[in-house]
């Protein structure tokens, strides 16, 4: 029999807690983790009828040596909504005002449509060099990093095996926090995926990695992002950096942003869209995706009417929420 979880005096509400978090849908690991670093916290205190008193909640709510802002105010917030929880099944909790904001240095870079076929024109430009063995291999990498939203870990993390020509799915067995999922893709990436596998993985094993280096093991991220720098320096749009951009990740930024405007633009209903749009890149939750609602109408002013008319109130919590940013 495996160790119990939660070993601390709030352990059979926390294991109640918890399982009620995962029976709405929430998958709730790191939030569990936080969760029982407060219950072996809370061991030092004689704790009575599963009470948070004021004291557990202030002296938790005390910043570390060195804690960074968005740590403690993961751990923070689990306390907060665990506290309104004790609440809840009628033990009384005292429960901090206190409000938190996640802190993010980095403001999303949006390339406009121009400048996204810009890059590309730039990229399908490039002869073999030190870093590729094809001219086709950065092309199609930055071409599913757009056309699929990836994250660059998970594109460079891609077999051949992971690509299915037939039915035009890209397999990602390993995204963030572990999580499987599936990419269908466009028709004309298709087209590029098949040309490329016939080219340049001809005769190479299934488990071989999709974007190889000369020395046929995966790209490095760093060296990606050198390369996208350069890339973007060629086409008039220089890094100004870490804090500042624009960085290869706001490709996926960029995706999710221009899909949402698209179907602004289409009078498509964007609140039946953003669910598919949540699974498609990879997000947990649709709280991360809904935070985007917000960024795309900040690119593009002429759809904010459109996200007001449809969505109502509930898009005004969203740009309440404007710094809540979720899973990138």
């Amino acid at each position: 029999m495996s160790n119990p979880f939660f070993t601390g005096p709030f352990a059979p509400m926390c294991d109640l807690f918890v399982s009620q978090q995962r029976a709405i849908g929430f998958t709730y690991d790191t939030q569990a983790k936080r969760l029982r670093r407060f219950d072996d916290f809370c061991k030092r205190y004689d704790v009575r009828n599963y009470e948070i008193t004021e004291e557990i909640a202030t002296t938790y709510c005390i910043r570390l040596p060195n804690e960074k802002d968005n740590t403690r105010r993961g751990r923070v917030q689990v306390m907060q909504i665990f506290a309104e929880f004790l609440v809840s099944q009628g033990y009384p909790s005292y429960i901090p005002l206190e409000k938190l904001k996640r802190v993010s240095a980095h403001t999303p870079y949006i390339f406009t449509r121009d400048e996204i076929k810009r890059l590309f024109e730039r990229i399908d430009l490039l002869e073999p060099s030190n870093l590729t063995t094809s001219p086709l291999m950065l092309p199609l990498l930055f071409r599913v990093l757009y056309g699929c939203g990836l994250r660059i870990s998970e594109a460079l993390s891609l077999l051949k095996q992971d690509v299915n020509t037939d039915t035009g799915i890209l397999y990602i067995k390993h995204g963030k926090n572990d999580r499987e999922r599936i990419i269908p893709m466009s028709g004309s990436l298709l087209e590029m995926c098949r040309k490329f596998l016939l080219e340049v993985h001809s005769g190479t094993p299934t488990d071989m990695p999709l974007f190889y280096t000369k020395s046929r093991t995966p790209f490095c991220h760093s060296a990606i992002q050198q390369q996208f720098r350069n890339l973007l320096w060629d086409i008039g749009i220089p890094y100004q950096g870490k804090d500042v951009g624009p960085r290869i990740h706001d490709i996926r930024h960029t995706f999710i942003c221009h899909n949402i405007h698209r179907w602004a633009e289409a009078g498509i209903p964007i609140h039946s869209k953003l669910p598919i749009l949540s699974k498609y890149v990879g997000h947990a939750t649709t709280n991360a995706t809904q935070w985007y609602l917000r960024l795309t109408s900040e690119i593009y002013p002429d759809i904010r009417k459109i996200c007001e008319h449809e969505l109502g109130n509930f898009y005004g919590n969203i740009v309440g929420l404007a710094e809540e940013r979720g899973d990138e």
